[in-house]
């Protein structure tokens, strides 16, 4: 199961929390004895897909240690009329916005998507793992929409500040960015002059040193042949 981890909610803290847990299981008393073997400390029919929607929560009490994960019980009609109408009351408490960006609708719609993936897992792990996958893809975008658009507005923020200082330049800094382009192009031409020459230069000497070499080549091969021409008399004489 893969998890992703929205930070874009992390700043929004809220006291609500819709996703039903279980009641406190105890797993260690005070004399260290395991009280959970039954169920190794979950409630029955518990798998560990449910901690990707509710992470368990362990805590100690007059010395003994217990534990709370999310619920396995089905849903019926009354229970999902009563988690619409807390997502309707909790938005109109916490004065969410209806329209646009608003982090605090944002983190009370996913509170109550995870809880309708806890329903759908309790009927159906593999359906309740698809539509976890679902909303951490939703998350990934939502994440890097928000990256986009911020390296967007560093970006705007840079031109921004170029163009001031652009703005900021005197005449006189006009006219030595002038003078010095000038220069410099200038400078440019004289060293594509200076290259052109000097490819001339080595072209000329790279065909007189092919010359030479050729001329050098002939002599040998005349001087080969003369020698091949007396040796084949000197054999023909001896016969």
């Amino acid at each position: 199961m893969e998890t992703s981890k929205d930070n874009l909610g992390q700043e929004m803290i809220l006291n609500v929390k819709f996703i039903k847990g279980s009641e406190p299981i105890l797993i260690e008393d005070d004399d260290g004895e395991d009280k959970g073997k039954q169920y190794n400390g979950y409630p029955p029919g518990y798998n560990k897909v449910f901690e990707y929607i509710y992470p368990p929560e362990e805590w100690m009490e007059d010395g003994k240690k217990w534990r709370r994960v999310a619920s396995t019980e089905p849903a019926d009609r009354h229970q999902m009329t009563a988690l619409a109408e807390d997502l309707k009351s909790n938005l109109s408490y916490w004065h969410a916005r209806m329209h646009g960006v608003c982090p605090i609708r944002r983190e009370l719609y996913t509170q109550c998507f995870n809880e309708l993936i806890r329903q759908v897992c309790v009927n159906s792990i593999e359906r309740g793992e698809l539509l976890i996958k679902i909303r951490n893809e939703y998350n990934a975008s939502i994440i890097a929409h928000k990256r986009l658009y911020e390296s967007g507005l560093i970006f705007r923020m840079k031109h921004t500040t170029l163009n001031d200082n652009i703005g900021g330049l005197t005449e006189k800094d006009i006219l030595d960015i002038e003078d010095h382009h000038v220069v410099l192009k200038k400078k440019l031409s004289d060293a594509n002059n200076k290259y052109n020459r000097l490819k001339t230069s080595l072209k000329k000497e790279l065909n007189n040193l092919k010359d030479a070499h050729q001329h050098e080549l002939n002599c040998y091969n005349k001087n080969h042949q003369a020698l091949k021409n007396q040796l084949d008399l000197i054999l023909a004489m001896n016969t």
